[in-house]
């Protein structure tokens, strides 16, 4: 008896030792897991959580068996027998089977045994919990969030359509919209969004629309759309589908305000994607991502800015004897783009023969594929060159904005550089070299090795720019990145807030209120009255404007640090900066505008006819010659004399006069000289048997510049000296 005693006993020790064991596994397996899931971000948590169900958690089962082995063993039977009934019931257990009834006596021997099976029973229904989670958890946080957008959030919301890597980078940039994506996504792509943390839908289109207008109608909140399928039908379409729904909706008065639809397409569907803006109500914009980079290249690096000791004090005038060059390699989309954009903005005056006269700047162009004959810039840029007739028949006619040589030659032609140096080495120019022609390391490897000739050359004011979509770091420092669509189009900001557009709005407030001022002579100029005009003013921008009216401010008001460049001034976001009087005292020193009093804390000026020559007018010049170039820019082409006189409309309910602007025929009558605007006066006052202060549209040249400084810090800018 006291043999068989000791016996137990020597086992109970081994099988303690054993249990302790299976305890310090089963320990260390808890304490890797728990660790490891504290150590990773969310997404390599839920792949750890998915790959430790699948095989990881397997090593609770494998310590299970020794466990439930000693405990049979315990109760009398031999070790192949108590091994294999282990194992199946260790089986048993995966099914969640739990079952004690062939190891009681050794869990009632061994309290400490007894712990470690129900420590690994625990681990067992533990591990079961996290394989349903793991298989319910990524529909129950999809319904969640889909749940919380519909019914539950009260911010503005933003719906994105299209699951495309640039919309990913849409939605990771907005901060202040509750989001939502929308398509028809497979699993893989269900889970990488997951991982992501980014809430989408897959509904119908139809119903999902109508969804929106259901909330705009209940609630006042604003709701923004962008679209961006990467297929144009599937843009078109989904545009359609809001236009038929605003057509059905009697009272959309301020629908304009609340809903803000932004299209992506391509620029050859641009008429398409026109038609759909006009018909939208002033609710859909469309935008053209080679134009966006163009016209943040044009904001960043204004020509004005490196001109230097080129503009003559105190006149704002460039040196005649100086050559401006722009050298573009290739010219494609964005490139075709930031020409266009640069004609529109980069106009310069110069003094010859002893009068103003433009200063063209000099395009040179290189593609292997001949790019003149281009039929978007023929529709466009060149019909001004194509087109205009007799020039008897006009006022009198501006110069062409630019100056354009193509070179039909490959990057690796043999006379590429030798025509790059013939151009960048005047003695005394401005260069620009702008190269958008290829991928990213084919850009860059061109940037570099023009550089290097640069270098070679032993030229000055060589100023290249290239364009890189992704990856910025592996180009020098000597050049400028543009193109980096990360920041420069996918990015909610530069979507729906761009401060520019902002400044064009405010810009035509002051525009539309002067002009009611002008010629209603009974209106009382009060509050209530600025009040209504603001009102209409907002509503004519987005829906009665033509698009080009609108695109017109907002290069106005691109144009703004172009001028104060040229002024020796430059304008930075941040407060402070030099004061109101200081800014005047450079711009209107010797020729101060007339402000209205108490008219928008005296924002709104009043114009006479009698423009004396100083810098204010030189600068007014300059702006209508900008402006001339921007119209010619969108294919617009000079009125005839006969059509400013005669031309009529229905409008309102009577016929009048369009002194010759028709967008629908691409057609205007101040595309002219600045002497011509005061014969355009004239004529138009003497037809009307009005003054000509009335009909005078010199006044609006100077609007701009007169009214930078309120404007900019609006914005949140502030002007410094350059």
């Amino acid at each position: 008896m006291i043999e068989l005693n000791s016996k137990l006993e020597e086992k109970l020790e081994t099988f303690t030792l054993i249990t302790a064991v299976c305890f310090a596994l089963l320990t260390a397996e808890v304490l890797y897991f728990v660790v490891s899931l504290c150590a990773r971000k969310r997404a390599e948590r839920i792949n750890f959580l998915r790959g430790f169900k699948k095989a990881k958690c397997a090593l609770i089962y494998f310590i299970a068996i020794p466990l439930f082995c000693i405990g049979h063993i315990y109760a009398g039977q031999d070790f192949f027998n108590a091994f294999f009934a282990a194992i199946n019931q260790t089986v048993t257990l995966v099914v969640l089977k739990y079952s004690t009834s062939t190891i009681t006596a050794l869990m009632s021997a061994n309290v400490f045994y007894r712990i470690t099976i129900f420590y690994c029973f625990t681990l067992v229904a533990i591990n079961a919990l996290m394989f349903t989670v793991s298989l319910l958890g990524q529909r129950l946080w999809e319904w969640w969030r889909s749940f919380v957008f519909f019914r539950l959030t009260h911010k503005d919301k933003l719906y994105i359509f299209g699951s495309c890597d640039n919309n990913l980078d849409i939605y990771r940039s907005d901060r202040v919209h509750a989001k939502i994506l929308v398509d028809k996504l497979d699993q893989e792509k269900r889970n990488r969004m997951y991982l992501d943390k980014i809430s989408y839908v897959c509904d119908d289109p139809k119903r999902l629309v109508e969804g929106i207008f259901d909330c705009l109608k209940k609630r006042k909140n604003g709701i923004s759309v962008v679209i961006n399928t990467g297929s144009d039908e599937k843009n078109i379409s989904f545009c359609r589908l809001f236009i038929a729904k605003l057509d059905s909706v009697k009272d959309k008065i301020d629908y304009f305000e609340r809903l803000k639809v932004y299209v992506f397409g391509d620029p050859k569907h641009e008429t398409a994607y026109s038609d759909i803006m006009a018909a939208s109500y002033g609710c859909i914009s469309y935008k053209d991502r080679h134009l966006m980079v163009a016209m943040n290249f044009v904001k960043k690096y204004p020509m004005a800015y490196f001109l230097g000791e080129n503009i003559i004090a105190d006149t704002s005038l460039i040196n005649d004897e100086v050559k401006l060059n722009v050298c573009m390699i290739g010219f494609g989309k964005t490139n075709r783009q930031i020409f266009l954009t640069s004609v529109a903005n980069n106009q310069f005056l110069t003094k010859r023969d002893g009068k103003i006269a433009l200063k063209q700047v000099n395009y040179h162009i290189f593609d292997k594929e001949p790019a003149e004959n281009n039929k978007n810039l023929n529709h466009t840029y060149y019909r001004f060159r194509n087109e205009v007739g007799d020039s008897n028949d006009y006022l009198p006619l501006p110069d062409a904005p630019a100056v354009e040589k193509y070179y039909h030659l490959d990057v690796n032609s043999q006379a590429f550089y030798s025509d790059i140096r013939s151009v960048v080495s005047s003695v005394r120019s401005l260069n620009f070299i702008v190269i958008a022609f290829g991928s990213d390391l084919e850009n860059v490897d061109m940037a570099h090795k023009l550089a290097d000739k640069r270098d070679e050359w032993g030229v000055e004011n060589v100023y290249i720019f290239v364009k890189i979509r992704g990856d910025l770091s592996f180009c020098r420092k000597d050049c400028f990145v543009i193109g980096n669509e990360k920041d420069e189009v996918y990015n909610i900001d530069a979507i729906t807030d761009d401060d520019i557009l902002r400044m064009a709005k405010l810009r035509y407030q002051v525009y539309d209120l002067e002009y009611k001022i002008a010629h209603d002579k009974e209106c009382v100029v009060d509050d209530n009255f600025v009040e209504r005009c603001k009102k209409q003013s907002d509503y004519n921008w987005y829906v009665k404007k033509h698009r080009w009216e609108r695109e017109s401010d907002v290069y106005c008001c691109l144009a703004i640090r172009s001028k104060l460049n040229l002024m020796g001034l430059d304008c930075v976001k941040g407060d402070g900066g030099m004061d109101e009087s200081e800014y005047f005292s450079v711009y209107a020193k010797d020729d101060m505008p007339t402000f209205m009093d108490g008219v928008l804390n005296k924002k709104v000026v009043r114009y006479d006819i009698d423009f004396k020559p100083s810098l204010r007018t030189t600068l007014a010049i300059q702006e209508h010659y900008r402006w001339n170039s921007f119209m010619i820019s969108k294919g617009m082409i000079p009125s005839t004399k006969q059509c400013i006189l005669g031309e009529q409309v229905w409008k309102d309910g009577k016929t009048e006069f369009t002194n010759g602007k028709n967008y629908a025929l691409r057609r205007h009558g101040n595309i002219t000289t600045y002497d011509g605007l005061v014969q355009f006066r004239k004529l138009v006052s003497t037809r009307d048997n009005t003054s000509e202060r009335t009909a005078d549209v010199m006044k609006y040249d100077y609007q701009l510049l007169d009214d930078a400084y309120w404007l900019l810090h609006e914005c949140g800018y502030m002007i410094i000296r350059k």
